[in-house]
């Protein structure tokens, strides 16, 4: 059994510019330069030519990421969108962002389990069909929200609650007291 050496150089004291440089060199090298604190939103959005998902993924947990580049990378990682501490800000700053981003991203958003509860009721509140929908299909759903889509007027996203509340034992109605 031989020791196999980590053969990648090591990015901690190079400059934005140097990290730009190596960026096509390999995905793994990649991985590491979207990664790096020192990356430039540039070179973050040059790294998102990739095919890699790992490349992409870490591009979009990178703080320095462009508003612009993340918001296009969020339908195909939502999770890491909202790990990206920067994005906390960016609606801080610019508290309707959400309601502007695609809706193939909002849909990836709601479905994941790491969407904030902040924005699934935001979502409720919307009263768009594909949220609701997203929203229903979702495994870790409680059973007051499914109500909530099952009675509400979206048909499609009515009818799946429905049927996730009965697979469940739930009743379809609250009980007044």
């Amino acid at each position: 059994m031989s020791d196999q050496v980590d053969s990648s150089p090591d990015l901690t004291n190079l400059s934005a510019t140097e990290l730009d440089r190596l960026v096509g060199t390999s995905d793994k090298l990649d991985v590491k330069v979207a990664q790096h604190e020192q990356a430039a939103g540039p070179t973050l959005e040059k790294l998102t030519q990739s095919r890699s998902p790992s490349v992409l993924r870490s591009v979009a947990m990178n703080p320095a990421c462009p508003k612009e580049v993340l918001l296009k990378l969020a339908p195909k990682f939502p999770n890491e969108f909202f790990a990206n501490p920067a994005i906390l800000i960016q609606l801080l700053i610019d508290p309707d962002l959400f309601s502007r981003l695609p809706i193939t991203a909002i849909k990836a958003i709601l479905r994941s389990p790491e969407c904030p509860q902040s924005i699934i009721d935001w979502a409720m509140r919307s009263g768009n069909s594909s949220h609701a929908l997203a929203l229903a299909g979702r495994g870790d759903v409680p059973a007051p929200l499914l109500r909530q889509i099952a009675n509400g007027p979206h048909i499609k996203a009515a009818e799946l609650a429905t049927s996730r509340l009965m697979g469940m034992g739930e009743p379809l109605k609250e009980k007044l007291e």
